[in-house]
């Protein structure tokens, strides 16, 4: 007798939040709460009690999307690195490995948050999030010493948000066609340049390709 155990039901908000994916992908035109309700085989109304409008439908879509990569564990073990140099290292292989995942719906959001006002609310809680992981490693950086003087926690932590951006990850992944390797080669080598002191780990020269 097997001793797998089957898989769990999903739940009514579960299954709303993965219809809500699906007609997103399905098509780029502005989606509404009764097309989500549709999809799920259930009514508008119960859409609307799980998450109150549209606008927090698609946060709490976002925030569903991130529970694919496990962002949780992943900053509990940036902060248990033994160095601000070893999160970094840490850090680095997540936005290659997460954004090709996410990609089919962050890329309508990255078209549409100018336009639509729900669309820019759920994009800008997942900037803030990612935001926050930047912040943490500027300050481990900090706090051991290796940041490089010219620089302060804040405008650093701008600056590594720009550099692991999903627009930058686009441009010359999507654009240019680079692997992830490449990716990853270009974001420890730039990062290493840029926020890192002179007397920090040195970067090795950027992979041929």
């Amino acid at each position: 007798m097997s001793s797998e155990q089957p898989p769990a039901k999903k739940t009514m908000r579960e299954a709303i939040l993965d219809a809500a994916v699906q007609v997103f992908v399905e098509r780029s035109e502005e989606v509404r709460l009764e097309d989500v309700a549709q999809k799920a085989g259930v009514s508008r109304q119960a859409v609307y009690i799980h998450f109150g409008s549209r606008t927090g439908l698609l946060v709490e879509m976002a925030r569903h999307l991130d529970e694919r990569f496990p962002l949780s564990e992943h900053v509990e073990q940036l902060a248990r690195a033994p160095s601000g140099l070893d999160a970094i290292d840490i850090a680095i292989p997540a936005p290659a490995t997460y954004y090709p995942l996410a990609y089919p719906i962050a890329k309508l959001f990255l078209a549409g948050r100018y336009a639509d006002e729900a669309m820019r609310t759920a994009w800008d809680d997942r900037m803030k999030a990612r935001r926050v992981i930047c912040d943490l490693l500027v300050r481990r950086l900090k706090e051991d010493g290796v940041l490089a003087p010219h620089w302060d926690v804040e405008t650093a932590t701008d600056a590594l948000w720009v550099l692991t951006s999903w627009q930058v990850w686009e441009q010359l992944v999507v654009d240019q066609g680079w692997s992830k390797e490449r990716y990853m080669d270009y974001l420890r080598t730039m990062i290493h340049r840029t926020l890192i002191d002179s007397a920090g780990k040195a970067p090795g020269p950027l992979i041929p390709e």
